[in-house]
């Protein structure tokens, strides 16, 4: 209980606060301040599947028992651990998510074992992507060219592990293609937490685990900076060494959307800040041509001719007399030249193109005779 104010015991009972003692109005009463504490505290997560864990389920058979068990270490493991497990979902899509007040004690246990529970694997969790159990061996492959076909993913990513699904797609008016490979262990996607990118005939493939959170998967794309002038027809396995003694997690040469040659600059990804501004102070040549820094942002403003900021294609000292023709739609026609997702024959438009075939070969055979 609070002390009355000194104001409150000098009024008589029933006095109204806004008047004085006559009843007249107060003008000199101005209200008491409020003071209002925010208390907010940050929430990171994480997550665990336990329909994936065998060995923990055996051991703690009902969801209370699991909680109860994670909740009683991790209070004594972590000290900004909330105590808060909970149970998610259901299936495939069933999570165990604990709370953290720090981000640091929450990637702590994420990048830990618990020999109370050897096979529950916790993972960075955000709320915001719903998952299941597949994304936690499973990668997500970009900038695949179409001249890379699925087989050739296939052929080249099962040294990594055992494929047990792979599925290769494009988005509507995009260049370029993306891949799902599914393997059957966690293992062996391990590799990519740390490794970026693959080259595959001579392209650079990004890669990121697809059990990453929304943010994870931002940060793989957020440090970007570009080499602009590059020589003709580099490809992104020219740029490797480079790019690697610069600290560079990948390197990507466009494609042109009409030729599908390489453009002539590149896009060179980073894994942070520092990294990135340490490599754009450096001097960059190759094949014995200086390499100029510049900004994503001022792709749009890069010859696509000579890749040099600010020349205007159409005065360019490398134009060609003679324009190449442009389409309507140059990424359908990307497509078709490349076979990707057209239309197959029929049986029958084939068997009707070889028996017009074979009665004009007859029609020939009889005339040739009918001349003898």
């Amino acid at each position: 209980m609070h002390a009355p104010l000194n104001k409150d015991l000098q009024q008589p009972p029933n006095a109204s606060p806004n008047l004085d003692t006559n009843g007249a109005p107060d003008d000199d009463h101005t209200p008491d301040p409020v003071v209002t504490l925010a208390i907010t505290r940050e929430d990171f997560q994480a997550a665990a599947a336990p329909n994936a864990a065998p060995e923990s389920l055996k051991k703690f058979p009902t969801n209370k028992a699991l909680i109860e068990a994670v909740n009683n270490l991790f209070l004594e493991t972590y000290e900004s651990f909330t105590g808060k497990a909970r149970m998610t979902g259901s299936g495939e899509a069933k999570r165990l998510v604990i709370h953290f007040h720090t981000a640091e004690a929450r990637d702590l246990c994420v990048g830990s074992t618990h020999p109370e529970f050897p096979d529950l694997i916790f993972h960075a969790h955000d709320p915001r992507q719903l998952r299941s159990n597949e994304d936690l061996w499973a990668i997500q492959v970009t900038d695949i060219p179409f001249f890379i076909k699925k087989d050739n993913l296939m052929a080249y990513f099962k040294k990594f592990g055992n494929i047990t699904s792979c599925r290769l797609f494009s988005r509507p008016n995009a260049k370029v293609q993306q891949a799902r490979i599914v393997y059957d262990h966690a293992d062996s996607i391990a590799r990519f937490t740390d490794q970026w990118a693959v080259y595959c005939f001579s392209t650079c493939l990004r890669i990121t685990p697809c059990f990453y959170t929304v943010d994870q998967k931002a940060a793989r794309r957020q440090y970007v900076a570009t080499l602009t002038q590059l020589p003709p027809n580099v490809k992104d396995i020219n740029l490797a060494p480079l790019t690697r003694n610069l600290g560079a997690k990948a390197v990507n040469v466009p494609l042109s959307l009409n030729s599908y040659k390489p453009k002539r600059w590149a896009y060179v990804t980073f894994n942070s800040q520092e990294t990135m501004d340490a490599a754009m102070e450096q001097t960059v040549s190759f094949q014995g041509k200086v390499l100029f820094w510049s900004s994503p942002d001022n792709t749009n403003k890069l010859c696509h001719r000579c890749g040099k900021l600010g020349c205007a294609p159409n005065f360019c000292p490398l134009k060609q007399t003679r324009g190449r023709s442009r389409t309507r739609d140059p990424v359908a026609k990307l497509k078709e030249r490349f076979n990707v997702n057209q239309p197959r024959r029929s049986n029958s438009n084939t068997a009707n193109a070889r028996s017009r075939s074979r009665s004009r070969s007859k029609s020939k055979d009889r005339s040739a005779s009918n001349s003898g």
